[in-house]
């Protein structure tokens, strides 16, 4: 079977405010896009016509540590003089954003997200996002600065560096191995990113720790949390048909 290995595209914009897409290098036929799943919410795969529930709650946090800055020391003209550490994002009573949510055993459905990254204010954007297994990640950049998009997984391996010297590029390389992928810039070294490869429906906690994955078939499932900074937690819960199961958890 052949195989799509990445494409590079650079995007031009013409007067009057027109894109225009020009492909630089292209390798074999393209893969079928997903459909987009907004996070903080995700669909599983629904069966036969079999009525799913949802799983909805919260993350929250213990003693969240109050913003820190951090000092840039390259290309202060794009980045400026600091930048804020996105390592543990907290609203006022505890609500703990870019955590990961999983439910063990639900395969991905229809609807599964977008695997994009981008290089934007001197940060990754998203800072944290869940893809599927065998998905491919777009990577690219709105900044006019040098920056690369470097990728371990769990082993502290690369699994690819990419170098974007100015926006407009557009370079795309396949998630095949499940588990959190880091993603580093050496440029700037305050810069990281989380991409969770998964073959469970996952999600990610928005603004406020709220999370809610729909179309889950009726069942008893593992939900386990992951975050960068803090310890995971697993917890079972169960789904009926055309219920909501309430299942929040408290990191520390």
């Amino acid at each position: 079977m052949k195989s799509r290995l990445g494409r590079i595209r650079r995007r031009e914009v013409r007067p009057g405010g027109a894109i225009r897409r020009t492909t630089v290098a292209a390798f074999l036929p393209a893969l079928v896009a997903g459909v987009l799943a907004t996070a903080p919410g995700a669909t599983a795969e629904r069966g036969g016509g079999q009525e799913t529930g949802t799983i909805a709650g919260r993350v929250t946090v213990t003693n969240a540590p109050e913003p820190r800055m951090v000092e840039v020391t390259a290309d202060q003209q794009v980045c400026g003089d600091e930048v804020e550490d996105r390592a543990v994002v907290v609203d006022g009573s505890g609500g703990l954003a870019n955590a990961v949510i999983l439910v063990a055993g639900v395969p991905w459905g229809d609807a599964r997200p977008e695997a994009v990254i981008d290089n934007a204010g001197c940060h990754f954007v998203p800072r944290v996002q869940v893809a599927p297994t065998r998905s491919v990640l777009t990577v690219r950049s709105a900044d006019d600065v040098l920056h690369t998009t470097h990728a371990y997984d769990d082993r502290h391996r690369t699994l690819f560096n990419i170098a974007i010297p100015f926006p407009g590029l557009e370079i795309e390389r396949p998630l095949r191995r499940p588990g959190p992928v880091r993603v580093e810039c050496d440029s700037h070294g305050w810069m990281r990113g989380w991409i969770y490869v998964t073959d469970d429906i996952g999600t990610v906690s928005g603004a406020g720790g709220r999370y809610e994955l729909t179309g889950i078939p009726p069942g008893t499932y593992d939900l386990t949390v992951w975050h960068e900074r803090y310890d995971g937690a697993t917890r079972q819960v169960t789904v009926t048909a055309g219920g909501t199961a309430a299942a929040s958890f408290t990191l520390e």
